[in-house]
Protein backbone atom coordinates (compact mmCIF):
# COMPACT_ATOMS: atom_id res chain seq x y z
CA UNK A 1 0.00 0.00 0.00
CA UNK A 2 1.93 3.06 -1.25
CA UNK A 3 1.14 6.65 -0.34
CA UNK A 4 2.91 9.92 -1.03
CA UNK A 5 5.19 11.06 1.79
CA UNK A 6 4.67 14.69 2.77
CA UNK A 7 7.60 17.03 3.47
CA UNK A 8 6.93 18.30 6.99
CA UNK A 9 9.73 20.87 6.84
CA UNK A 10 9.16 22.49 3.45
CA UNK A 11 5.54 22.03 2.32
CA UNK A 12 3.34 25.07 3.04
CA UNK A 13 1.71 25.07 6.49
CA UNK A 14 -1.95 25.31 5.30
CA UNK A 15 -1.28 22.46 2.86
CA UNK A 16 0.25 20.32 5.60
CA UNK A 17 -2.57 21.24 7.97
CA UNK A 18 -5.17 19.99 5.50
CA UNK A 19 -3.22 16.85 4.67
CA UNK A 20 -2.65 15.95 8.31
CA UNK A 21 -5.78 17.33 9.97
CA UNK A 22 -8.29 15.83 7.55
CA UNK A 23 -6.82 12.30 7.67
CA UNK A 24 -6.47 12.74 11.45
CA UNK A 25 -10.13 13.67 11.73
CA UNK A 26 -11.28 10.84 9.47
CA UNK A 27 -9.07 8.34 11.30
CA UNK A 28 -10.34 9.49 14.70
CA UNK A 29 -13.93 9.53 13.46
CA UNK A 30 -13.55 6.00 12.15
CA UNK A 31 -12.15 4.82 15.47
CA UNK A 32 -15.10 6.26 17.39
CA UNK A 33 -17.85 5.59 14.86
CA UNK A 34 -17.70 1.88 15.40
CA UNK A 35 -18.43 2.64 19.07
CA UNK A 36 -21.38 4.79 18.02
CA UNK A 37 -22.61 2.08 15.65
CA UNK A 38 -22.33 -0.46 18.46
CA UNK A 39 -24.50 1.85 20.56
CA UNK A 40 -27.17 2.22 17.89
CA UNK A 41 -27.33 -1.52 17.19
CA UNK A 42 -27.24 -2.48 20.88
CA UNK A 43 -29.90 0.09 21.79
CA UNK A 44 -32.23 -1.06 19.02
CA UNK A 45 -31.62 -4.82 18.91
CA UNK A 46 -30.49 -5.75 22.44
CA UNK A 47 -31.80 -3.05 24.78
CA UNK A 48 -30.81 0.06 26.72
CA UNK A 49 -29.20 -1.99 29.51
CA UNK A 50 -26.70 -3.44 27.02
CA UNK A 51 -25.90 0.07 25.80
CA UNK A 52 -25.50 1.29 29.38
CA UNK A 53 -23.19 -1.63 30.15
CA UNK A 54 -20.80 -0.71 27.35
CA UNK A 55 -20.78 2.88 28.63
CA UNK A 56 -19.97 1.68 32.15
CA UNK A 57 -17.12 -0.50 30.81
CA UNK A 58 -15.64 2.36 28.77
CA UNK A 59 -13.61 3.95 31.63
CA UNK A 60 -11.56 0.75 31.87
CA UNK A 61 -10.57 0.97 28.23
CA UNK A 62 -9.97 4.72 28.50
CA UNK A 63 -7.52 4.03 31.30
CA UNK A 64 -5.93 1.15 29.35
CA UNK A 65 -5.58 3.29 26.22
CA UNK A 66 -3.77 5.90 28.31
CA UNK A 67 -0.89 3.41 28.53
CA UNK A 68 -0.62 3.20 24.75
CA UNK A 69 -0.93 6.98 24.46
CA UNK A 70 1.76 7.45 27.12
CA UNK A 71 4.17 5.37 25.05
CA UNK A 72 2.97 6.35 21.56
CA UNK A 73 2.69 10.12 21.99
CA UNK A 74 5.74 10.39 24.24
CA UNK A 75 7.86 8.21 21.97
CA UNK A 76 6.75 9.76 18.71
CA UNK A 77 7.26 13.30 19.94
CA UNK A 78 10.90 12.37 20.49
CA UNK A 79 10.93 10.46 17.18
CA UNK A 80 9.52 13.48 15.33
CA UNK A 81 12.04 15.87 16.86
CA UNK A 82 14.91 13.55 15.93
CA UNK A 83 13.56 13.19 12.39
CA UNK A 84 13.51 17.00 12.17
CA UNK A 85 17.15 17.00 13.26
CA UNK A 86 17.83 14.24 10.65
CA UNK A 87 19.12 11.91 13.37
CA UNK A 88 17.44 8.81 11.89
CA UNK A 89 19.35 6.30 14.01
CA UNK A 90 18.17 7.91 17.24
CA UNK A 91 14.62 8.21 15.92
CA UNK A 92 14.56 4.49 15.13
CA UNK A 93 15.97 3.68 18.55
CA UNK A 94 13.17 5.63 20.25
CA UNK A 95 10.59 3.87 18.08
CA UNK A 96 11.84 0.38 18.92
CA UNK A 97 12.06 1.15 22.61
CA UNK A 98 8.43 2.29 22.48
CA UNK A 99 7.34 -0.88 20.66
CA UNK A 100 9.12 -3.14 23.18
CA UNK A 101 7.69 -1.32 26.20
CA UNK A 102 4.16 -1.38 24.80
CA UNK A 103 4.35 -5.11 24.08
CA UNK A 104 5.34 -5.94 27.66
CA UNK A 105 2.67 -3.65 29.14
CA UNK A 106 0.03 -4.94 26.70
CA UNK A 107 0.57 -8.55 27.76
CA UNK A 108 0.21 -7.58 31.43
CA UNK A 109 -3.07 -5.76 30.70
CA UNK A 110 -4.30 -8.75 28.68
CA UNK A 111 -3.89 -11.02 31.70
CA UNK A 112 -5.84 -8.61 33.92
CA UNK A 113 -8.85 -8.10 31.63
CA UNK A 114 -9.15 -11.71 30.46
CA UNK A 115 -8.83 -13.42 33.85
CA UNK A 116 -10.40 -10.85 36.20
CA UNK A 117 -13.37 -9.32 34.31
CA UNK A 118 -15.85 -9.63 37.21
CA UNK A 119 -13.63 -7.69 39.59
CA UNK A 120 -13.12 -4.96 37.00
CA UNK A 121 -16.86 -4.79 36.24
CA UNK A 122 -17.69 -4.29 39.92
CA UNK A 123 -14.91 -1.72 40.25
CA UNK A 124 -16.49 0.53 37.59
CA UNK A 125 -19.89 0.40 39.31
CA UNK A 126 -21.86 -2.33 37.54
CA UNK A 127 -24.90 -3.36 39.59
CA UNK A 128 -26.51 -6.83 39.58
CA UNK A 129 -28.58 -5.99 36.50
CA UNK A 130 -25.67 -4.77 34.36
CA UNK A 131 -22.89 -7.00 35.73
CA UNK A 132 -23.26 -9.89 33.20
CA UNK A 133 -23.20 -7.45 30.26
CA UNK A 134 -20.22 -5.46 31.58
CA UNK A 135 -18.23 -8.61 32.41
CA UNK A 136 -18.83 -10.06 28.93
CA UNK A 137 -17.77 -6.86 27.19
CA UNK A 138 -14.60 -6.39 29.26
CA UNK A 139 -13.43 -9.98 28.84
CA UNK A 140 -14.20 -10.28 25.13
CA UNK A 141 -12.84 -6.93 23.94
CA UNK A 142 -9.96 -7.25 26.40
CA UNK A 143 -8.84 -10.43 24.65
CA UNK A 144 -7.80 -8.22 21.69
CA UNK A 145 -6.13 -5.51 23.77
CA UNK A 146 -2.60 -6.02 22.35
CA UNK A 147 -3.47 -5.31 18.68
CA UNK A 148 -5.76 -2.48 19.81
CA UNK A 149 -2.89 -0.82 21.70
CA UNK A 150 -0.44 -1.35 18.84
CA UNK A 151 -2.80 0.27 16.34
CA UNK A 152 -2.42 3.47 18.36
CA UNK A 153 1.38 3.56 18.20
CA UNK A 154 1.48 2.43 14.56
CA UNK A 155 -1.04 5.09 13.55
CA UNK A 156 0.85 7.91 15.24
CA UNK A 157 4.15 6.61 13.83
CA UNK A 158 2.72 6.65 10.30
CA UNK A 159 2.04 10.36 10.78
CA UNK A 160 5.61 10.96 11.94
CA UNK A 161 7.01 9.51 8.70
CA UNK A 162 4.65 11.57 6.52
CA UNK A 163 1.95 8.94 5.84
CA UNK A 164 -1.19 10.25 7.56
CA UNK A 165 -3.37 8.98 4.71
CA UNK A 166 -2.36 5.39 5.38
CA UNK A 167 -3.38 5.79 9.02
CA UNK A 168 -6.70 7.20 7.82
CA UNK A 169 -7.27 4.26 5.45
CA UNK A 170 -6.54 1.75 8.21
CA UNK A 171 -8.91 3.48 10.61
CA UNK A 172 -11.71 3.66 8.05
CA UNK A 173 -11.19 -0.03 7.29
CA UNK A 174 -11.56 -0.76 11.01
CA UNK A 175 -14.91 1.02 11.00
CA UNK A 176 -16.16 -0.76 7.86
CA UNK A 177 -15.18 -4.18 9.19
CA UNK A 178 -16.80 -3.40 12.52
CA UNK A 179 -20.11 -2.47 10.88
CA UNK A 180 -20.15 -5.69 8.89
CA UNK A 181 -19.25 -7.83 11.90
CA UNK A 182 -21.75 -6.00 14.14
CA UNK A 183 -24.56 -6.77 11.73
CA UNK A 184 -23.42 -10.38 11.53
CA UNK A 185 -22.78 -11.05 15.24
CA UNK A 186 -25.59 -8.97 16.79
CA UNK A 187 -28.40 -8.81 14.25
CA UNK A 188 -28.03 -12.28 12.69
CA UNK A 189 -26.27 -14.46 15.30
CA UNK A 190 -27.96 -12.62 18.22
CA UNK A 191 -24.76 -12.58 20.33
CA UNK A 192 -25.60 -9.28 22.07
CA UNK A 193 -22.84 -7.50 24.03
CA UNK A 194 -20.45 -10.39 23.37
CA UNK A 195 -20.97 -9.91 19.63
CA UNK A 196 -20.34 -6.16 19.86
CA UNK A 197 -17.06 -6.69 21.70
CA UNK A 198 -16.00 -9.49 19.34
CA UNK A 199 -16.70 -7.33 16.29
CA UNK A 200 -14.56 -4.47 17.64
CA UNK A 201 -11.71 -6.77 18.58
CA UNK A 202 -11.63 -8.68 15.28
CA UNK A 203 -11.71 -5.53 13.15
CA UNK A 204 -8.84 -3.96 15.12
CA UNK A 205 -6.78 -7.15 14.77
CA UNK A 206 -7.19 -7.26 10.99
CA UNK A 207 -5.97 -3.67 10.64
CA UNK A 208 -3.04 -4.40 12.98
CA UNK A 209 -1.97 -7.16 10.57
CA UNK A 210 -2.13 -4.62 7.70
CA UNK A 211 -0.15 -1.92 9.58
CA UNK A 212 2.62 -4.23 10.78
CA UNK A 213 4.47 -4.67 7.43
CA UNK A 214 4.85 -0.87 7.11
CA UNK A 215 7.44 -1.06 9.88
CA UNK A 216 9.40 -3.97 8.46
CA UNK A 217 10.34 -2.42 5.10
CA UNK A 218 13.97 -1.98 4.19
CA UNK A 219 15.00 1.63 3.89
CA UNK A 220 12.14 2.91 6.05
CA UNK A 221 12.90 5.61 8.63
CA UNK A 222 11.10 3.59 11.30
CA UNK A 223 11.62 -0.17 11.29
CA UNK A 224 11.00 -2.83 13.92
CA UNK A 225 14.27 -4.56 14.71
CA UNK A 226 16.57 -5.77 17.44
CA UNK A 227 17.72 -2.85 19.59
CA UNK A 228 19.11 -2.69 23.09
CA UNK A 229 16.40 -1.49 25.43
CA UNK A 230 17.28 1.93 26.84
CA UNK A 231 15.70 2.73 30.21
CA UNK A 232 16.68 6.38 29.91
CA UNK A 233 14.88 6.62 26.57
CA UNK A 234 11.83 4.90 28.08
CA UNK A 235 11.76 7.35 30.98
CA UNK A 236 11.94 10.24 28.51
CA UNK A 237 9.03 8.80 26.53
CA UNK A 238 6.97 8.19 29.64
CA UNK A 239 7.68 11.69 30.93
CA UNK A 240 6.89 13.38 27.64
CA UNK A 241 3.74 11.34 27.06
CA UNK A 242 2.58 11.71 30.64
CA UNK A 243 0.24 14.63 29.91
CA UNK A 244 -1.62 12.74 27.19
CA UNK A 245 -1.79 9.67 29.42
CA UNK A 246 -3.01 11.79 32.33
CA UNK A 247 -5.71 13.20 30.07
CA UNK A 248 -6.96 9.71 29.17
CA UNK A 249 -6.61 8.46 32.73
CA UNK A 250 -8.47 11.43 34.20
CA UNK A 251 -11.16 11.06 31.54
CA UNK A 252 -11.66 7.45 32.62
CA UNK A 253 -11.74 8.39 36.32
CA UNK A 254 -14.12 11.32 35.75
CA UNK A 255 -16.50 9.14 33.73
CA UNK A 256 -16.31 6.53 36.47
CA UNK A 257 -17.23 9.13 39.08
CA UNK A 258 -19.98 10.55 36.87
CA UNK A 259 -21.49 7.08 36.32
CA UNK A 260 -21.48 6.46 40.06
CA UNK A 261 -23.35 9.74 40.59
CA UNK A 262 -25.82 8.92 37.82
CA UNK A 263 -26.45 5.43 39.17
CA UNK A 264 -27.13 6.84 42.63
CA UNK A 265 -29.40 9.69 41.47
CA UNK A 266 -31.16 8.18 38.45
CA UNK A 267 -30.41 4.44 38.32
CA UNK A 268 -30.13 2.60 34.98
CA UNK A 269 -32.24 5.29 33.27
CA UNK A 270 -29.69 8.02 33.96
CA UNK A 271 -26.75 5.88 32.84
CA UNK A 272 -28.60 4.91 29.64
CA UNK A 273 -29.50 8.54 28.88
CA UNK A 274 -25.93 9.72 29.41
CA UNK A 275 -24.70 6.82 27.27
CA UNK A 276 -26.76 8.22 24.39
CA UNK A 277 -25.19 11.66 24.87
CA UNK A 278 -21.73 10.14 25.13
CA UNK A 279 -22.17 8.25 21.87
CA UNK A 280 -23.20 11.47 20.12
CA UNK A 281 -20.35 13.46 21.69
CA UNK A 282 -17.86 10.76 20.67
CA UNK A 283 -18.24 11.90 17.08
CA UNK A 284 -17.64 15.56 17.89
CA UNK A 285 -14.73 14.83 20.22
CA UNK A 286 -13.22 12.61 17.52
CA UNK A 287 -13.17 15.56 15.10
CA UNK A 288 -11.45 17.79 17.66
CA UNK A 289 -9.00 15.13 18.86
CA UNK A 290 -8.23 13.94 15.33
CA UNK A 291 -7.44 17.48 14.23
CA UNK A 292 -5.16 18.20 17.19
CA UNK A 293 -3.30 14.89 17.02
CA UNK A 294 -3.16 15.13 13.26
CA UNK A 295 -0.91 18.19 13.47
CA UNK A 296 1.29 16.93 16.32
CA UNK A 297 3.84 15.40 13.95
CA UNK A 298 4.15 18.68 11.99
CA UNK A 299 4.81 20.60 15.20
CA UNK A 300 7.37 18.12 16.56
CA UNK A 301 9.37 17.85 13.33
CA UNK A 302 9.43 21.62 12.75
CA UNK A 303 10.26 22.22 16.39
CA UNK A 304 13.22 19.85 16.04
CA UNK A 305 14.32 21.84 12.97
CA UNK A 306 13.91 25.11 14.94
CA UNK A 307 11.33 26.41 12.43
CA UNK A 308 9.54 28.43 15.11
CA UNK A 309 7.42 30.57 12.78
CA UNK A 310 5.93 27.45 11.19
CA UNK A 311 5.21 26.01 14.65
CA UNK A 312 3.42 29.22 15.71
CA UNK A 313 1.45 29.29 12.47
CA UNK A 314 0.14 25.74 12.89
CA UNK A 315 -0.85 26.39 16.52
CA UNK A 316 -2.95 29.46 15.66
CA UNK A 317 -4.55 27.74 12.68
CA UNK A 318 -5.48 24.68 14.77
CA UNK A 319 -7.05 26.73 17.60
CA UNK A 320 -9.18 28.80 15.20
CA UNK A 321 -10.34 25.72 13.32
CA UNK A 322 -11.35 23.66 16.37
CA UNK A 323 -13.21 26.60 17.92
CA UNK A 324 -15.28 27.21 14.79
CA UNK A 325 -15.92 23.48 14.57
CA UNK A 326 -17.10 23.41 18.19
CA UNK A 327 -19.54 26.28 17.66
CA UNK A 328 -21.01 24.55 14.59
CA UNK A 329 -21.39 21.27 16.48
CA UNK A 330 -23.17 22.96 19.40
CA UNK A 331 -25.70 24.58 17.07
CA UNK A 332 -26.23 21.27 15.26
CA UNK A 333 -26.85 19.37 18.50
CA UNK A 334 -29.38 21.91 19.77
CA UNK A 335 -31.30 21.88 16.47
CA UNK A 336 -31.33 18.13 15.85
CA UNK A 337 -31.10 16.57 19.32
CA UNK A 338 -34.45 14.74 19.05
CA UNK A 339 -33.56 13.08 15.78
CA UNK A 340 -30.16 12.02 17.12
CA UNK A 341 -31.59 10.55 20.33
CA UNK A 342 -34.22 8.58 18.40
CA UNK A 343 -31.42 6.78 16.55
CA UNK A 344 -30.44 5.14 19.83
CA UNK A 345 -33.66 5.05 21.84
CA UNK A 346 -36.74 4.74 19.63
CA UNK A 347 -39.24 3.64 22.31
CA UNK A 348 -38.09 4.52 25.84
CA UNK A 349 -39.66 7.87 26.75
CA UNK A 350 -37.99 8.19 30.16
CA UNK A 351 -34.49 7.75 28.73
CA UNK A 352 -35.40 9.99 25.75
CA UNK A 353 -36.53 12.95 27.91
CA UNK A 354 -33.49 12.68 30.22
CA UNK A 355 -31.14 12.64 27.22
CA UNK A 356 -32.89 15.76 25.86
CA UNK A 357 -32.27 17.59 29.12
CA UNK A 358 -28.60 16.59 29.20
CA UNK A 359 -27.94 17.76 25.63
CA UNK A 360 -29.54 21.17 26.30
CA UNK A 361 -26.73 21.95 28.74
CA UNK A 362 -23.89 19.60 27.78
CA UNK A 363 -23.67 20.73 24.12
CA UNK A 364 -22.04 24.09 25.00
CA UNK A 365 -18.94 22.17 26.12
CA UNK A 366 -17.83 21.77 22.50
CA UNK A 367 -17.29 25.50 22.01
CA UNK A 368 -14.39 25.44 24.49
CA UNK A 369 -13.04 21.90 24.61
CA UNK A 370 -11.21 22.09 21.25
CA UNK A 371 -8.84 24.89 22.22
CA UNK A 372 -8.01 23.12 25.49
CA UNK A 373 -7.16 19.91 23.63
CA UNK A 374 -5.00 21.71 21.04
CA UNK A 375 -3.02 23.70 23.62
CA UNK A 376 -2.46 20.61 25.75
CA UNK A 377 -1.33 18.57 22.74
CA UNK A 378 0.90 21.42 21.60
CA UNK A 379 2.93 21.45 24.82
CA UNK A 380 3.48 17.72 24.44
CA UNK A 381 4.55 18.12 20.81
CA UNK A 382 7.27 20.66 21.75
CA UNK A 383 8.53 18.38 24.54
CA UNK A 384 7.19 20.42 27.47
CA UNK A 385 5.21 17.71 29.28
CA UNK A 386 5.26 19.56 32.59
CA UNK A 387 2.94 22.35 31.41
CA UNK A 388 0.83 19.87 29.47
CA UNK A 389 0.43 17.59 32.50
CA UNK A 390 -0.44 20.46 34.84
CA UNK A 391 -3.14 21.71 32.47
CA UNK A 392 -4.50 18.17 31.98
CA UNK A 393 -4.74 17.52 35.72
CA UNK A 394 -6.27 20.95 36.33
CA UNK A 395 -8.88 20.39 33.61
CA UNK A 396 -10.19 17.16 35.15
CA UNK A 397 -9.81 18.35 38.74
CA UNK A 398 -12.12 21.25 37.85
CA UNK A 399 -14.48 18.80 36.14
CA UNK A 400 -14.75 16.41 39.08
CA UNK A 401 -15.10 19.30 41.54
CA UNK A 402 -17.93 20.65 39.36
CA UNK A 403 -19.72 17.26 39.50
CA UNK A 404 -19.99 17.65 43.25
CA UNK A 405 -20.45 21.42 43.71
CA UNK A 406 -22.74 22.61 40.90
CA UNK A 407 -25.67 20.19 41.56
CA UNK A 408 -25.80 21.47 45.13
CA UNK A 409 -26.25 25.01 43.82
CA UNK A 410 -28.54 24.56 40.78
CA UNK A 411 -29.76 20.95 40.90
CA UNK A 412 -29.60 18.51 37.98
CA UNK A 413 -28.79 21.30 35.52
CA UNK A 414 -25.54 21.82 37.43
CA UNK A 415 -24.58 18.20 36.82
CA UNK A 416 -25.00 18.61 33.05
CA UNK A 417 -23.36 22.08 33.03
CA UNK A 418 -20.32 20.91 34.98
CA UNK A 419 -18.53 19.88 31.77
CA UNK A 420 -18.87 23.34 30.19
CA UNK A 421 -18.01 25.14 33.41
CA UNK A 422 -14.76 23.19 33.82
CA UNK A 423 -13.71 23.69 30.16
CA UNK A 424 -14.24 27.47 30.34
CA UNK A 425 -12.16 27.85 33.51
CA UNK A 426 -9.36 25.67 32.14
CA UNK A 427 -9.30 27.54 28.82
CA UNK A 428 -8.87 30.87 30.57
CA UNK A 429 -5.87 29.50 32.46
CA UNK A 430 -4.43 27.92 29.27
CA UNK A 431 -4.65 31.21 27.36
CA UNK A 432 -2.93 33.09 30.20
CA UNK A 433 -0.16 30.45 30.19
CA UNK A 434 0.38 30.85 26.44
CA UNK A 435 0.52 34.64 26.68
CA UNK A 436 3.04 34.67 29.54
CA UNK A 437 5.56 32.34 27.97
CA UNK A 438 5.83 31.15 24.37
CA UNK A 439 5.88 27.32 24.36
CA UNK A 440 8.02 27.43 21.22
CA UNK A 441 11.00 28.50 23.32
CA UNK A 442 10.82 25.35 25.41
CA UNK A 443 14.16 23.59 25.34
CA UNK A 444 14.27 20.06 23.95
CA UNK A 445 15.39 17.48 26.49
Amino acid sequence: MKTKELDLLHDKVPYLFRNFAIPGILASLSMCLYGVINGIILGRYVGTNAMAAVNIASPIFNIISCIAILIAIGGNTLVGIRLGEKDYKKANQYFNNAVTALLVIGVAIWIAVVFFPSSLAKLVGANDVLLPYVKSYIQTFGFFVVPVLFNIIFGISLQSIGKPHLYMIGSMLTMALNIILDLLFICIFDWGVFGAALASGCSATIVFIIFLPQFGRRGGNLKIGVYKFDWKAFRQMAYNGSSEAITQFCLGISLLLFNWILMKRFGETGVSAFAVVQYISLVINAVILGMSRGVTAIISVNYGAKANERVSHILKLAIKTVTLTGISCTVFLLLFKNLLIEMFVPDNQEVFSTAQEIIMFYSFTFIFVGANVVINTFYTAVNDPKKSAILAILRYFLLMASFVALPIVIGNAGLWLSFTFAEVLCLLISIITLQKQSPIRTSCQ
